[in-house]
């Protein structure tokens, strides 16, 4: 049997694990990269790739909705050893959002 992750290590505090409640089924997990689409993340159970789920792209209306480095999100973590699927992404404590670079009006999220 693996060793779970203290996630605390990853700073998992009260008030994510609050906002975590309301979603049982699914997984804290903490993106650690973001590239093309795919994510690194991490929960108590280990490390896994993972990505946005149709119906979470679907309801997305800003590019700084979708889950950036740093952000905790609410995953189905999909012990079958495909991807995790992201279905949620936490309140976030802090950001910087910024336009970005290029023509389009988009925005970017840097977390800190």
């Amino acid at each position: 049997m693996k060793n779970e992750i203290n996630m605390r290590q990853y700073g998992l505090s009260e008030t994510v694990e609050k906002s975590a409640e309301r979603f049982e089924d699914l997984t804290v997990s903490r993106v650690l990269s973001q590239e093309k689409g795919i994510y690194r993340l991490v929960s108590s159970q280990g490390e896994k790739w993972g990505e946005i789920s149709g119906k979470f792209q679907y309801r997305i209306q800003a590019k700084s909705e979708y889950p950036a480095v740093g952000d905790f999100v609410m995953t189905d973590w999909n012990h079958s050893g495909g991807n995790a699927i992201i279905h949620h992404v936490l309140p976030r404590k802090s950001s910087f959002i910024r336009k970005a670079a290029g023509e389009k009006t988009e925005e970017q999220v840097w977390m800190f």
